[in-house]
């Protein structure tokens, strides 16, 4: 709210400020949340409470949602029917959250970022694609490993505890779903996750 009445009142300076105290509330927010669930899945005490939704609704109210927070990219949705999975509906939407944050954190201003559901062979696919700085082939099979990180020049100064990819792997094969991606170094990165729909 203040970000917003100091944007109207055209104060540049105190638009600015607001807007990286914002910023980083949301990455304090997001960190805490991170832990908070990676200790629910240790201890066992993070249920899936499973109900039927529309997959593709939830990856366009995910994908609005990330452009009103992110004015640094582009970012475009496509969807393709009906989608309905038996899944948490909750703890899903917390891996498109983090995964268009990946994308957006990985990726230079100004590029795209698409985020899209498919169907397919009786499942419904997520996707988020970024043109980012990409992933080698060495890193690529350890993404979704517990408290792993890329350690290269280029994401050296990128915050970031390893623990967001592994909560989303534990998230999707918790909903009896798959999850993986690919990655050109150079060229950007694509996450899938896909869920049985319902019969």
């Amino acid at each position: 709210m203040l970000r917003n009445k100091a944007a109207k009142n055209d104060d540049p300076f105190m638009a600015s400020a607001l807007d990286n105290a914002l910023k980083q509330v949301r990455k304090m927010t997001a960190m805490i949340n991170g832990f908070l669930n990676l200790s629910r899945l240790e201890t066992g005490k993070m249920p899936m409470d499973r109900q039927h939704f529309d997959l593709g609704q939830l990856v366009r109210e995910a994908g609005e949602e990330a452009k009103d927070m992110d004015s640094g990219h582009r970012i475009i949705v496509q969807t393709e029917g009906e989608a309905v999975v038996n899944a948490d509906r909750e703890k899903i939407g917390q891996v498109i959250y983090n995964l268009l944050n990946n994308a957006a954190k990985y990726s230079p201003p100004g590029t795209t970022i698409r985020v899209g559901c498919t169907l397919a062979a009786g499942n419904a696919t997520v996707s988020v694609s970024d043109q980012g700085i990409g992933v080698s082939a060495e890193d690529l099979p350890r993404l979704f490993e517990r408290f792993y990180r890329v350690k290269t020049t280029e994401t050296r100064h990128i915050a970031g505890f390893g623990i967001g990819l592994y909560l989303a792997a534990e998230i999707v094969k918790g909903n009896d779903g798959h999850i993986r991606a690919e990655s050109t170094p150079g060229q950007g990165s694509t996450f899938y996750f896909s869920l049985p729909l319902v019969p």
